[in-house]
């Protein structure tokens, strides 16, 4: 469905009609060129009957069955045109229940994921633009909630936005030079976590193309942030990397810096000097492999990061180190991102970039599959931790049959002082986020039984652990469902869904759920 540029703008400006997309409804509009451009408008309606025999994720002598029939209207935006591209999805989940009364349920949902990139004078000035809208969970001691929007247990709605203008600049072949500013907000709407707002201005000069054995840059950072509960901080870095090509394919690369961090530390250094020492291997298109080590002011510091692309695979393996906190998480997401890797998957068949996205997505819509891979592994604190994690993914396709993998592990160890985590946890358990440790696994396989019917089977397993406090929780879900593509832009689903985890305080539950559901491009 083609409309024009006015018609787009009344639409979107009544979908995103809230505080927390203005910043890219406003960019995106505001941007749009005047010209004659098409743009890509796909309402979408999502028609959904449940039952359950546990709503609300409660142990078993408190649960619940019902009837949860859904309505979730929505949309997918598109443009990309020669200097604004446009991607945004947006849905709104309503929940009717058997019985109206019922706590620890939802009766909506919104979920949001847009972006957009502006070209304002070309090789020049530029905008990014990103807006994200959804459900997380609070604490990775409790129930874990993926597939069952109505359910409120351990959830609550997180909003983001950031828009980030920047100016570049091309000293010939000698150097580029990119100088960016970037304004963010992470809101949470919840007593106990803080909500944040972000500026950060940064400085990027690298090596042109007569540097070809030696090359070179210099990175420059700073970040304020503004918390509604924790101490404002300020995040200072400085990088200096050099790149030496040994052979076509192999690079050796080092590097120096310093790090300045302003939080209020349990005792340990807060800033101090950094370097690093590695190699890159290129040896085609399809494969890479990076690996650093190093040493920064809280210790010893390693990267990795490996990719490989074959006609039916790829595969994604990586691990790094790093200070973060729950905003950062958000707004640079630690999982893996989902399009991303069923890009390189659906690059053979389709080598177009626009069709391989609408293929793509397509594919994320029928497989229910989230934005991001390992998206639990984010929880709730206002404290600095120190990240370690090892991430790998996996996906095949061939013929009938198509499959995703992904593999983690996250270890958090707190840098700031736990005072700030006290009205999110209170001072019982105050200390179960000093250190923690977070692993999991999913996993989802489509077959097409048909031309238009395709069989789905989807797992994962997670396990989280405080080291501190002594608690370690187990939760799984298991999904079967089947579809069959009715009409060109109308399917329907019958899915089997089981969960089991537990509460916080320790006793089990289950879930056991069947749905059916039509699903509708308008």
């Amino acid at each position: 469905m083609t409309i024009t540029t006015p018609s787009l703008a009344r639409a979107v400006a009544r979908a995103w009609a809230r505080p927390l997309a203005m910043p890219l409804a406003l960019a995106t509009l505001l941007l749009a060129p005047s010209a004659q451009a098409a743009w890509t408008f796909v309402p979408t309606l999502d028609l959904r009957e449940t039952y359950t025999d546990n709503v609300a994720l409660q142990e078993a002598a408190l649960a619940q069955g019902q009837w949860v029939s859904e309505i979730t209207p929505g949309f997918m935006l598109r443009h990309k045109g020669p200097r604004l591209t446009v991607n945004a999805h947006y849905q709104l989940q309503y929940f009717v229940m058997q019985d109206k009364d019922i706590s620890g349920t939802n009766r909506s949902a919104r979920n949001l994921q847009a972006d957009a990139h502006a070209k304002l004078i070309d090789e020049v000035l530029l905008v990014d633009a990103m807006a994200t809208r959804a459900q997380q969970n609070i604490s990775p001691f409790g129930q874990v909630v993926q597939n069952n929007a109505y359910s409120s247990a351990n959830r609550t709605e997180v909003q983001t936005w950031r828009v980030s203008p920047y100016l570049v600049h091309r000293f010939g072949s000698e150097a580029t030079a990119e100088l960016r500013y970037a304004r963010d907000s992470v809101d949470a709407g919840r007593v106990g976590l803080g909500n944040t707002d972000g500026s950060t201005t940064s400085l990027n000069v690298n090596s042109g193309a007569a540097f070809r054995t030696l090359g070179w840059g210099v990175q420059l950072s700073e970040q304020k942030i503004s918390d509604s509960l924790a101490t404002d901080s300020t995040i200072k870095t400085g990088n200096l990397n050099l790149r030496y090509k040994v052979v076509p394919t192999v690079d050796l690369t080092a590097g120096v810096g310093y790090d300045s961090y302003d939080y209020n530390s349990l005792g340990g250094a807060t800033s101090g000097k950094s370097w690093n020492a590695g190699a890159a291997w290129n040896p085609s298109r399809r494969t890479s492999l990076t690996a650093s080590l190093g040493r920064r002011y809280y210790g010893p510091s390693r990267s990795l990061k490996a990719t490989h692309r074959s006609r039916t695979t790829t595969w994604n393996i990586d691990y790094d180190d790093s200070v973060t906190t729950t905003r950062a998480n958000f707004l640079l997401p630690s999982a893996i991102d989902t399009a991303d890797m069923l890009d390189g998957l659906f690059r053979a068949n389709f080598p177009d970039p626009i069709e391989r996205q609408k293929a793509v997505e397509a594919y994320i819509l029928a497989n229910s599959l989230p934005p991001a891979l390992a998206n639990n592994i984010n929880y709730f604190s206002n404290r600095y931790s120190l990240q370690k994690q090892l991430r790998a993914s996996m996906a095949f396709r061939e013929g009938r049959t198509s499959a995703l993998f992904s593999a983690y592990r996250v270890r958090r160890e707190a840098l700031s002082v736990r005072e700030t985590d006290s009205p999110l946890l209170g001072n019982s358990v105050n200390t179960i986020n000093d250190n923690t440790s977070q692993k999991g696994f999913t996993a989802s396989l489509d077959y097409r039984l048909a031309g238009r019917t395709s069989l789905t089977l989807a797992s994962d397993v997670t396990e989280n652990a405080s080291l501190s406090g002594d608690l370690q929780m187990r939760s799984s879900s298991v999904r079967l469902g089947m579809r069959h593509q009715l009409r060109a832009k109308l399917s329907g689903t019958v899915e089997l869904r089981h969960t089991a985890g537990a509460l916080v305080i320790g006793r089990p539950y289950t879930e056991n759920a069947v749905s059916a559901s039509l699903s509708m491009q308008l």
